[in-house]
Formats: structure tokens, sequence, C-alpha cells
């Protein structure tokens, strides 16, 4: 999602959840399904990762990005401290538009955070 269309439709999702993240190990106990995609995507067990990251060029948050869009029932928001997608939650946050549930403003430096949510139904209602 980009991060200037989360704002404008924040209405369209419900259940958030701010998941803190301190390493892909961390990444990989939040749900097994995280481990089946990473797996069968890069053919690398995750017992094996540590000793066969060099043969990964993505970044370790890149490599969420992709294994996260590929989760079907939930939309994920990852976001760092200060980069765009923190300031834009922080803004949010700012505006009273929602309740994180935490101060988003006060996150860690040194993790990754992943905002998870479904979304509502908008469909259209079809005659």
């Amino acid at each position: 999602m980009l991060v200037n269309d989360f704002k404008n439709k924040l209405t369209e999702y419900k259940n958030f959840e701010v998941w803190e993240i301190q390493n892909m190990n961390d990444f990989f106990k939040g749900n097994s399904v995280l481990k089946t995609i990473f797996e069968t995507d890069y053919g690398i067990k995750i017992s094996e990762l540590s000793k066969r990251r060099h043969e990964i060029q993505e970044t370790d948050l890149s490599v969420m990005h992709k294994i996260l869009d590929q989760v079907g029932d939930k939309h994920f928001f990852i976001f760092t401290l200060l980069d765009p997608n923190h300031l834009e939650l922080i803004q949010i946050q700012d505006m009273k538009l929602m309740d994180f549930g935490m101060d988003i403003a006060e996150i860690k430096n040194n993790c990754v955070y992943v905002m998870i949510m479904d979304k509502t139904k908008n469909e259209i209602p079809f005659f």
C-alpha cells in the first residue's frame, strides 16, 4: 500500500494491530504461513537461513515485504523509525484520526514494525 493512500483509506480497514519485529527470527515466529512462503519462494529452509543468507540479494525488509504481499487474509503496512510510512502514521495519530493503542511516534530505531489489519467489506451492491 502506498503511504499517501493509507490516511485516505482508513475507513476501509479494521482490527488494527502493531507488530514489532526485532529480526528475521521474530518475523518467522509471527505466523507459520510466513515460514512456508519463504521456504517455497527462496528454496531455503528457515533453519539454514543464517548460513545461506548471502544467497538472497534482497534486504531483510524487502524479504518481509515480498512475503507479506502473499498473505491473502490480512493487509500490512510496514514501517521503520521516521521513514515515510512512519511519518504518515504519526500524522494520523496527531490528527486524532486513529488510536493505535500506543504512541506510534515512540518506536525503536532497530526494529521493523508492521501494521496488521483486515479489509472491511466495501462492496458495491449488485442489482
